[in-house]
């Protein structure tokens, strides 16, 4: 049997929140599914899925279509239907204590003030692994939510996209050689 890893971007489904910083986690998924053969398209209840072949593993990608604070049920929807648990879990999330565009790789840990990620921790365990993309810092008397569901500046952007395509190769890295040779080589 072919193993199987979730590979899960966090982000707001919607026009209206496309290139917005909290949809960071998307934008990273898409280019890895569109890097790679896709073998199906899946619709669940929470979730849209594309399921790719890399080396012997299938790699589920999933986006959530819960919005972000509600992301730990797609999760639990996916875990079911594949039969796999959180150390199968990989989450793309933006980072705002992260200087824009640092990368870094994590086990496991807290949420950290996202909201997504404590939904995920909620409805599984604090047990999967994570690669938190920066899109910080969070400018002095800015109000967090209005941050994130914002859109990145032309400049902003132009550095994002350049580090989106080593983010992608650092996905590469974690599901063929794992977390700890991700980490030494992507990890800002």
């Amino acid at each position: 049997m072919q193993d199987v890893e979730i590979l899960l971007g966090i982000g707001n489904i919607g026009a209206k929140f496309v290139g917005t910083r909290h949809n960071v986690g998307f934008v990273i998924t898409k280019k890895f599914v569109e890097k790679h053969n896709v073998i199906a398209e899946k619709k669940f209840e929470n979730a849209k899925v594309w399921e790719c072949e890399f080396l012997d593993k299938k790699i589920v990608v999933c986006h959530p279509t819960t919005y972000v604070n509600n992301s730990g049920v797609a999760a639990r929807e996916l875990f079911a239907f594949y039969g796999v648990t959180e150390e199968k879990l990989l989450v793309v999330v933006d980072d705002i204590n992260l200087k824009l565009a640092t990368m870094r790789f994590r086990k496991n840990g807290s949420a950290g003030g996202h909201n997504g990620l404590r939904s995920l921790i909620d409805h599984t365990s604090q047990d999967f692994a994570r690669l938190r993309f920066g899109v910080g810092p969070l400018p002095e008397n800015e109000v967090i939510i209005e941050f994130v569901l914002g859109r990145f500046s032309k400049e902003e952007e132009e550095i994002a996209n350049e580090k989106i395509d080593l983010a992608v190769e650092a996905l590469d890295c974690y599901f063929e050689n794992g977390i700890v040779a991700a980490m030494n080589k992507y990890s800002s």
